[in-house]
């Protein structure tokens, strides 16, 4: 059967009638009548608002700490040198070129060159002898390290599979009876990667701790943003998740985002209750990238029933007539509006009109309200004392003549969530970014209110000095 043959009976009779193609009695659906969850299958649900935020941290702040456990230029006095490398030796002098610090992935590697001299005693023979000293040359030796980053569940950075390897390129032979003491600065160069080893696991938390940051935006988006200056448009970001995505360094910086998801909304009215769930435990996201925020504007119609009442109330005050209530719900793309009167003539008129959403003005239309038949008939024996036209004024002064503007709370909106991209978060976090489009996607009349499905599209960045 088509979709056509089975429509619902309340919708057919709201169709009839606008097409002037039943009898002239028939009943318009109130919204107790609606069938129950029809408002709920009429709108389908909208996709999850999903906010990535790449994040760039330096590896500034790295090098400058490695600098300070493996300093430029070090000497080892007797003392030291034989606590690291063994009786035989009496002291250790070294030069290193500047750190390398690179990363691939999740994988950080450290690399320098460097110059050593020593001194070591001869066994047996008794005397100092030395390699590297003038006029020989200082001997040549490398040393790297290499360690793979991760989230630890605290939001800082930890360091797992560190490995150390020092290579030295020329020999240490004494000339003195040509002892090799190749193994002892051997020696001395392990005890130094192994110092480095244990201060590189302590040294990269502190690179980088994002609770703070990822804290403030939690805590920001479970807070209703007011977007006009009444106060009476409300944005909920109603957030459910917060990640941070796999490590992928390079360039300097390790590179990472945070990731956010939330079913945001628009309301009219009171303020939302505020939302005080804490920061969730840390999860790792997939790669995905942008600020992709789907969200519903709610235009309720009782809100549009009161402004319609006390509007019309007065132009019918002194006629005879009484506007006790008017009501308004809508029935798929469709708006009925329900006006009871008393005085002269009392009974309920009813009008229907379909909604759309003109972009040059990014308003929502309320196409011309047309009585029903049944309502024409009533309207015939009232006009020498209301007339028609007073109740279509009334109904369109409450409209704004059947535009109801949204584009004001968009602009708000887009400019709110501007403010909110271009911010410091925690200390040494940035944030930076702008949004890049506003659209609208579709529109909906529920039984109690317009809903208008907006788009928001943005870019964003932190960077962790």
């Amino acid at each position: 059967m088509s979709s056509r043959l089975s429509i619902e009976p309340w919708l057919r009779g709201i169709v009839c009638a606008i097409l002037a193609a039943c009898s002239r009695h028939f009943e318009v659906p109130s919204p107790a009548q609606l069938p129950s969850g029809a408002a709920a299958s009429s709108i389908p649900a909208a996709e999850p608002a999903t906010i990535v935020i790449p994040i760039a941290i330096s590896m500034t702040g790295l090098r400058a700490r490695l600098d300070s456990v493996i300093p430029i230029t070090d000497s080892l006095d007797r003392a030291k040198c034989a606590e690291i490398g063994g009786l035989v030796c009496h002291q250790y002098v070294y030069r290193r070129d500047s750190l390398d610090l690179t990363m691939r992935g999740d994988r950080v590697a450290l690399f320098t060159a460097l110059r050593f001299r020593g001194r070591v005693a001869l066994p047996g023979v008794g005397g100092i002898a030395s390699c590297g000293y003038e006029p020989e040359t200082m001997r040549r030796a490398e040393l790297r390290l290499a360690t793979t980053l991760y989230w630890r569940m605290d939001w800082k950075l930890g360091s797992r599979s560190t490995s150390v390897a020092p290579s030295i390129l020329d020999p240490c032979e004494v000339t003195v009876l040509k002892v090799d003491a190749t193994p002892t600065m051997k020696r001395i160069l392990d005890g130094q990667l192994s110092r480095l080893n244990k201060q590189f696991d302590s040294i990269v938390p502190a690179l980088a701790d994002l609770k703070p940051a990822a804290d403030s935006m939690w805590r920001t988006m479970l807070r209703p943003l007011a977007i006009d200056s009444a106060s009476t448009v409300w944005f909920s970001m109603l957030p459910d998740a917060i990640s941070l995505a796999p490590l992928n360094g390079g360039a300097g910086v390790v590179g990472t985002a945070i990731a956010l998801t939330g079913h945001p909304r628009i309301v009219v009215g009171a303020r939302p209750t505020i939302d005080a769930r804490p920061l969730p435990s840390l999860t790792l996201a997939g790669k995905t990238n942008g600020i992709h925020v789907p969200l519903d504007i709610e235009i309720p119609f009782d809100e549009l029933g009161r402004r319609a009442t006390a509007l019309l109330s007065g132009e019918v005050a002194g006629k005879g007539m009484r506007v006790g209530q008017i009501e308004a719900w809508g029935v798929g793309d469709t708006v009925v509006v329900k006006v009871d009167v008393e005085g002269r003539v009392s009974g309920s008129l009813y009008l229907l009109g379909r909604i759309s959403y003109d972009m040059a003005t990014r308003s929502v239309l309320i196409g011309d309200l047309r009585y029903t038949l049944e309502s024409s008939s009533k309207m015939s024996s009232i006009k020498a004392t209301l007339g028609a036209s007073r109740i279509r004024k009334g109904l369109a002064d409450a409209t704004g003549n059947g535009r109801l503007a949204v584009g004001d709370e968009i602009e708000r909106l887009k400019a709110q969530l501007g403010e909110l991209l271009n911010r410091p978060i925690a200390p040494g976090v940035v944030l930076s970014g702008s949004v890049a489009d506003v659209r609208m996607e579709r529109l909906f009349a529920t039984q109690s209110a317009f809903v208008l499905r907006v788009v928001l599209d943005a870019d964003a960045r932190i960077e962790v000095h």
